[in-house]
């Protein structure tokens, strides 16, 4: 009978609370966790129940409580019982709080992802180690420590662990390098000498891979095809082959397996980003989540090569329509074979020679004249990319050009490429001729029309630095390199406060790469040198630095409309004057919003104020032990106090379960 009592006074608890929580949080909390707690509390509260009759000196014995005990007795009893309905109550919100219903099916449910967790949290075990290895872990806290070392140090450190970190973590550092809008130039500096040249697999892995594009072997689709590589990345490698007419091709090939382990490790650098920001306040100055977003959203593009076929043929386009300017330019784009090319392997004409970076010997068989020719070949034809068409090769470093013994350069890698619309080109090609002009006023107005103006700049104040650069980097002076220009022009717009669009920032890392490639066929001529002879050229690519007669006629149309609107917009703003009902940017606020938001607050104070007088209240009457006895050890007024204390815990509850709500509702969504 005890049993059979224990189970029924659970089930009535397990309904009793289950209606309780529901109506405070419009949501349950787990009928399998309900009913265990309820069958605890129900086995608890005769035993419980018992020891109190003893302490209050009331004389029952009872196995289960009956009709037939005494009013003292059946009084305690039902204040005991409320007590403990309560206290469950509060148990299983802790509950719910610590361990939300249905975690557990979820649990079960990511079974199958424990291998790849357990993988996931080897590499990141592996990125750790790295990171104490190099000495970079302390920068993880929540304050970066008082700097012993330069930034340069830091940045060169930073770069050597993230090159032994692997591909995704050099493809990071790349991708940072081309904001300089949010990094410090050190850093930009330091990451864009990263690179990754690994040993190559073997063919036979990739043979299947290629096959499987093709729909054919191998030997059905070239002529001849070498299956050692004569370039390899951590990404990618490279074939030479030749077609069935006689042409050589260079097939790029993706590493089997990179997209799984890039994706895993896309994941960790999600991860760290969101840690970092909510721990660090370097992190959350710098914006580290977005920038992280956009490096996985960049890296996933840059897998698919059909984007860089997409690339190549818009530079080729760009190329050919401007090449009036130079039809004999010795720089070459090659061709792209569509028909051979998709998701993961790219096929185009091969490129003779030997890249930039490792062309010496090549170099000094040159002249003189042919080097400062193909410096100008190579200045122009990103002129035409980058002031001509908006489209332009983002990373011409010495290991992206390749050099022939003829004096004769291509382009390869094509997977980073920028685009700017023309009022920013036209405003470049300003900015360039308004420092070689030395004319800071002129330069003044580019970055204004560059980059918007931030409220509260001093105008003059920011002519007159941009005066101090004129001066720092013209007329030939040493150091006066468009690398170093730039470098101190995003720091300079970055501590007046601009907005640095994305799209900028990469054309101005696009020529402070390019002068490091110039530098490198002649090491005596520099970009900001090349922008003084030929500044015609500049102002010709992009049309003039004026409004042609169609742009005219075009910003004529859409502006007629407002124009013609106007009148009236004015007469309506002139009577609503002279009425008292003009409305100045309130349009897009809620009034009802903000009465219901003010009368919800002013609910929840008086609750708050309520059930802190009810819980006070309660505890003097338990403590004034004054009033007729109810039981020998037991006055009316402490009885009555631990009712009122009930009350106010449970309206307590009543005012805490609102948050708890938004919160459940929060992590459902998220």
């Amino acid at each position: 009978m005890t049993i059979l009592y224990t189970i029924g006074l659970g089930l009535i608890n397990a309904v009793i609370i289950g209606f309780l929580v529901r109506r405070m949080m419009f949501t349950g909390t787990g009928a399998a966790r309900n009913i265990l707690v309820s069958l605890a509390i129900g086995l608890s509260i005769w035993p419980i129940t018992l020891q109190a009759y003893r302490m209050l000196g009331i004389a029952e014995s009872g196995r289960y409580p009956t009709l037939d005990m005494s009013f003292p007795a059946i009084m305690v009893f039902l204040l005991l019982f409320a007590w403990f309905i309560v206290i469950q109550m509060f148990i299983l919100l802790a509950i719910e709080l610590v361990l939300p219903s249905g975690s557990l099916t979820a649990m079960l449910r990511s079974a199958p992802k424990v291998p790849t967790w357990y993988r996931r949290f080897n590499r990141l075990a592996q990125i750790q180690k790295i990171l104490i290895r190099f000495g970079l872990a302390r920068y993880l806290k929540p304050r970066i420590p008082t700097l012993r070392v330069s930034l340069r140090e830091i940045a060169s450190t930073t770069r050597d662990a993230m090159a032994a970190a692997g591909v995704t973590f050099v493809k990071l550092g790349q991708f940072i390098a081309t904001r300089g809008d949010m990094i410090p130039h050190e850093f930009v500096e330091e990451f864009s000498t990263l690179q990754s040249a690994v040993p190559p697999v073997p063919f036979a892995e990739v043979k299947g891979q290629l096959e499987a594009q093709w729909g054919h072997p191998v030997a059905k689709v070239f002529a001849e095809f070498d299956e050692v590589p004569f370039a390899a990345a951590s990404v990618a490698q490279v074939h030479r082959a030749v077609t069935w007419e006689g042409n050589p091709v260079a097939v790029k090939v993706q590493r089997p397996k990179i997209r799984k382990q890039v994706r895993a490790d896309c994941d960790i650098v999600l991860t760290l980003a969101e840690r970092l920001e909510r721990s660090t306040d370097w992190a959350r100055k710098v914006g580290i989540a977005k920038l992280a977003r956009s490096f996985v959203a960049s890296l996933k593009g840059e897998l698919d090569y059909r984007g860089e076929l997409a690339h190549i043929e818009a530079l080729r386009l760009a190329d050919e329509n401007g090449r009036t300017l130079n039809a004999e330019s010795r720089i070459r784009i090659p061709r792209v074979h569509s028909e051979l090319s998709g998701q993961f392997v790219l096929v185009m004409d091969l490129v003779e020679g030997v890249p930039l970076s490792h062309a010496g010997e090549i170099l000094e068989d040159l002249s003189q004249l042919a080097r400062e020719e193909l410096a100008e070949d190579l200045f122009l034809m990103v002129v035409r990319q980058v002031l001509g068409k908006g489209i332009f090769h983002a990373d011409l470093h010495p290991g992206n050009i390749v050099i022939s013994s003829a004096g004769r350069a291509g382009l390869v890698d094509f997977g980073a490429v920028g685009r700017i619309d023309k009022r920013d080109r036209r405003a470049i090609a300003l900015l360039l001729m308004a420092f070689d002009s030395q004319n800071s006023q002129a330069a003044t107005a580019a970055i204004l029309d560059l980059l918007g103006s931030p409220s509260g700049v001093d105008l003059r104040e920011l002519q007159r630095e941009v005066g101090q650069i004129l001066l720092k980097y013209g007329d030939g002076l040493p150091g006066s390199t468009s690398a170093a220009l730039f470098g101190e022009l995003i720091d300079f717009v970055v501590d007046f406060g601009f907005p640095m669009p994305s799209s900028v920032a990469t054309a101005f890392r696009a020529i402070s790469t390019l002068e490091g490639s110039i530098m490198k066929l002649d090491p005596k001529l520099n970009l900001l040198q090349l922008v003084t002879q030929n500044g015609r050229t500049l102002i010709k690519e992009v049309g003039g630095l004026g409004v042609d007669r169609h742009e005219l006629a075009l910003y004529a149309a859409t502006t007629a409309p407002q124009v013609a609107q106007l009148p009236g917009q004015l007469s309506r703003i002139a009577d609503h004057l002279q009425d008292g009902t003009l409305d100045v940017g309130t349009k897009g606020l809620d009034i009802t919003m903000i009465k219901n938001l003010l009368k919800s607050t002013v609910e929840q104070f008086v609750l708050v104020i309520i059930a802190a007088a009810l819980i006070l209240g309660g505890v003097i009457m338990m403590a004034a032990n004054f009033g007729p006895p109810l039981a020998p050890e037991l006055k009316l007024f402490t009885y009555f106090g631990a009712w009122v204390l009930l009350a106010g815990s449970v309206l307590s509850a009543l005012v805490l379960a609102p948050a708890l709500r938004e919160r459940m509702l929060w992590d459902r969504l998220g």
